[in-house]
């Protein structure tokens, strides 16, 4: 169940809810372009009032996973699904209308293998493809997208700021009821059968969902502020679902484990990247060498190293790796950073080069490959990498059209970095600002030229799916 499925307070009681039959449609209360408008207007709030985790490794792990699962789901039509990270040590995950998916990294932390993370990912998938946002306001009052929003957004801005939460929270239900946004048992156990079945279809192995469901219930015992995870709050977990889980994941066909090389990496850099205090984790890190825990514990002293600029020791470290991770592009990545910080730029920048002929879809190489052309007074080059990103990959990282808007501005070419950073805010969902950037790029661009009729049918595109939209 989502983040805002239950929210309990002391003078609200939530009306009771009669979820409608299956194939009774939702859109008459919340169509998908609804959903959609709905999810980027409240995208745009966790980007501003989140600590979102923002770092291109983690994203590209995150979303590469959530990317395999909602496609297994065979239910995508089209939908562009976000997954993302929020430092956050409370255990929680949640789903947003318009396929935003969100993860804590206190739940990422505390699952022992991919296969767990997956079955919490996809059982937030399944909320977003069986469209259980638009059956629980069809079960609802029929409240505006904007007082629903309001009531949304506080759920979120109360993780960050408790007393911000309730401010927003007592503006939004004065517009709206609360059971608008509450989910049933019946989503929660549809979301579970379809997120097994999704596991299978990702050839993951499906009785990971009630490993993960087991972890949970553990850590909720082991919790001694009394208050219960926030997760299980909004996700009401008891021992039939976890049965029920078991059993129906015992009807999917047997699947390999799949390696943990990836996983390893991406918990032990997201331990490093949000730890408060990284002399204990340090600490932890070496206990871990000495229990055998080898490739993630080397992985995040040598990461922590090179962050101390304790380069020698980093580059010990990540020489270490080469049997453990042999050629992984994250530890290769590190060592080119690490490389480059002793000064060895042509050893670093021949590295990068290879890896990103080996490894052409991922921003994260082209991200430092751009970096470290810009620092080499190339920019000429370094948007020539970036173009190449763009045209070989179907789903770009955003970031790269952001990075192209700052090398077209130190080339002098205003016009192309009000246009790209227009690519930019457009692939976030953000039309209004994406259009605000098109008509400054028209500006600067002579009157009856090719390069004003592209920019105006660019914004006549943009608008109209503005319109579209409302």
């Amino acid at each position: 169940m989502t983040l805002f499925a239950t929210l309990i307070l002391p003078s609200v009681v939530p009306a009771q809810q009669n979820l409608p039959q299956m194939g009774e449609p939702a859109d008459t209360t919340l169509s998908p372009l609804q959903e959609q408008r709905l999810g980027a207007e409240f995208m745009r709030q966790i980007r501003t009032g989140l600590p979102l985790v923002r770092d291109v490794q983690l994203e590209e792990y995150i979303q590469a996973l959530g990317m395999r699962l909602a496609r297994a789901s065979g239910k995508t039509e089209g939908r562009p699904f976000t997954f993302f990270i929020i430092d956050d040590a409370s255990i929680n995950a949640f789903a947003i209308p318009g396929g935003y998916v969100g993860i804590n990294a206190g739940l990422i932390e505390v699952m022992r293998r991919e296969e767990q993370l997956a079955g919490v990912v996809a059982h937030e998938v399944a909320h977003v493809t069986q469209r259980h946002h638009a059956r629980s306001f069809a079960t609802g009052n029929r409240a505006s997208l904007s007082a629903a929003a309001a009531v949304l957004a506080a759920i979120l801005i109360g993780q960050a700021s408790p007393e911000a939460g309730q401010a927003a929270l007592a503006a939004g239900l004065a517009a709206t009821q609360q059971s608008a946004i509450n989910f049933t048992r019946s989503n929660e156990i549809e979301a579970d059968r379809i997120g097994i079945e999704i596991l299978g279809n990702a050839s993951y192995d499906a009785s990971a969902m009630a490993e993960s469901f087991a972890i949970l219930r553990r850590q909720n015992n082991l919790n001694t502020s009394g208050s219960g995870l926030e997760y299980l709050r909004t996700h009401p977990l008891d021992n039939n679902r976890i049965a029920e889980a078991a059993d129906r994941a015992q009807g999917q066909p047997d699947r390999p484990r799949v390696p943990q090389t990836d996983f390893a990496l991406f918990k032990a850099r997201l331990a490093v990247l949000t730890t408060g205090d990284t002399a204990q984790l340090e600490r932890a890190f070496k206990a871990g060498l000495a229990r055998g825990d080898n490739l993630s514990a080397a992985y995040g002293l040598a990461l922590i190293a090179q962050r101390a600029n304790r380069l020698d020791e980093a580059l010990e470290r990540v020489n270490g790796l080469d049997e453990l991770a042999p050629a992984h592009p994250m530890v290769e990545l590190l060592r080119a950073e690490v490389l480059q910080g002793m000064g060895e730029v042509r050893d670093s920048r021949e590295r990068l080069a290879a890896l990103e002929a080996l490894y052409p879809e991922r921003y994260s190489i082209v991200e430092k490959r751009v970096e470290q052309l810009l620092r080499a007074r190339r920019p000429e080059d370094a948007l020539e990498v970036a173009r190449r990103y763009l045209q070989r990959t179907d789903e770009p990282n955003p970031l790269a059209w952001r990075q192209i808007a700052g090398i077209r501005q130190t080339l002098g070419d205003s016009a192309g970095s009000h246009e790209s950073l227009a690519r930019y805010f457009e692939s976030l969902d953000e039309l209004q600002r994406a259009e605000g950037q098109l008509e400054l790029a028209l500006r600067q661009v002579p009157a009856a030229s090719q390069d004003e009729l592209r920019l105006q049918a660019s914004l006549k595109a943009i608008r109209d799916e503005a319109v579209r939209r409302r």
